[in-house]
């Protein structure tokens, strides 16, 4: 976009797109991949994890911290009820 002085994005480039387009963008079949680590929480008020995490280029890293987490939670279940 000369305009606006932007050369484009590249390979390796990274974009940060709101919940709303990147629903839009899955809507129409386009939806880019992502991280989750670097997708907000409330993105789940727009789309379900288990898409979110179809599109995740860092799903074996999200699948360990919820591991780890629902394993957290567990424990701290188990010590409130003692």
């Amino acid at each position: 976009m000369p305009e606006y002085h932007f050369p484009g994005l590249k390979d390796g480039d990274f974009w940060c797109l709101c919940a709303e387009r990147w629903v839009q963008a899955f809507q129409a079949g386009k939806a880019p991949k992502l991280y989750l680590r670097s997708t907000h929480e409330r993105t789940l008020n727009f789309v379900p994890y288990e898409v979110l995490r179809s599109f995740a280029l860092d799903q074996a890293e999200a699948d360990a911290a919820s591991s780890k987490l629902k394993k957290d939670r567990e424990m701290l279940k188990r010590m409130m009820s003692k």
